[in-house]
């Protein structure tokens, strides 16, 4: 059933479409999952690399700038986004890296007379390199990439994974400093699940209620037990209805994206995790 009346104060809510690979596989068509996502109102959708089906080319996995306008024409209710995997912590990204900018002009394609926005992660600096790493090097690299996005009149998000929280936090707020009045072009995809990766879960409370909610671009929701991403948000390492009262609270606003592990019956268990978190709850 359509979720339009369960979301009470968190929107809107979507999906990345990584939760749709074992259908992409399938051979169903990225447009077809769309459809079905905005039957069911969910509009905020996050087209991430490796699961874009016939709108990404070659073994890197390139998005296909021309392609993703169609399909933004054909969806224009949805707020799309794209996101890519680069090293953009470190040192060796730069505005010119060939996958960046195919980024940018696949956020360009998408943007639906929004703007532009590209969410980076980087999976490859670890903990252990983010000690002798500079903070201040990481985030004039981030500056850099902004700076390319402005240029677009676009936004960049970065999501936090292997990196210590403190260390993240840090870097994002130096760049902040360092963009000044343009620091609202630089967001925070926020994935509670992700702290895991790096914090002790005694402390995963504490950091949610310490995000900015002007920082925040998009939410990620997923759940893990036993070190698995699960493909439905029930119970698990995070305590979802804690985190949500929380959000609440601080009067977040930003959209809720859906990361589910894939699964066939992927569309059940997006719409049991809406009814789980949205439907009982006043939030």
């Amino acid at each position: 059933m359509p979720c339009d009346n369960i979301r009470d104060g968190l929107r809107p809510l979507g999906l990345v479409s990584n939760c749709w690979k074992v259908q992409l596989d399938s051979g169903n068509s990225l447009d077809s999952l769309v459809a079905e996502a905005v039957r069911l109102k969910l509009t905020a959708i996050e087209l991430r690399q490796g699961s874009l089906g016939v709108y990404e080319a070659g073994s890197t996995c390139r998005p296909q700038a021309d392609r993703l306008a169609d399909l933004a024409r054909r969806f224009p209710s949805v707020k799309f986004n794209v996101a890519l995997s680069l090293p953009c912590l470190g040192s060796a990204l730069t505005r010119e890296d060939s996958m960046f900018l195919a980024g940018r002009s696949a956020a360009i394609a998408l943007a639906n007379r929004e703007r532009p926005h590209l969410r980076l992660v980087d999976l490859q600096t670890r903990p252990e390199q983010c000690v002798t790493s500079s903070i201040e090097t990481a985030a004039r690299g981030l500056v850099e990439l902004t700076e390319a996005m402005l240029e677009v009149e676009g936004i960049l998000s970065i999501e936090h994974s292997w990196q210590p929280w403190p260390w993240f936090d840090s870097v994002m707020n130096a760049a902040r400093r360092m963009l000044g009045e343009r620091s609202a072009r630089l967001r925070l995809c926020f994935d509670p699940c992700n702290l895991l990766l790096t914090e002790p879960s005694d402390d995963i409370a504490s950091i949610v209620e310490s995000i900015a909610p002007g920082d925040v671009s998009m939410i990620h929701v997923k759940q893990r037990r036993d070190g698995q991403v699960q493909s439905q948000v029930g119970d698990g390492d995070l305590d979802w209805p804690k985190l949500l009262k929380t959000l609440r609270q601080r009067e977040h606003v930003a959209p809720m994206l859906f990361e589910i592990a894939p699964h066939v019956d992927v569309w059940a268990n997006l719409e049991n995790g809406i009814a789980r978190l949205f439907g009982a709850a006043k939030v």
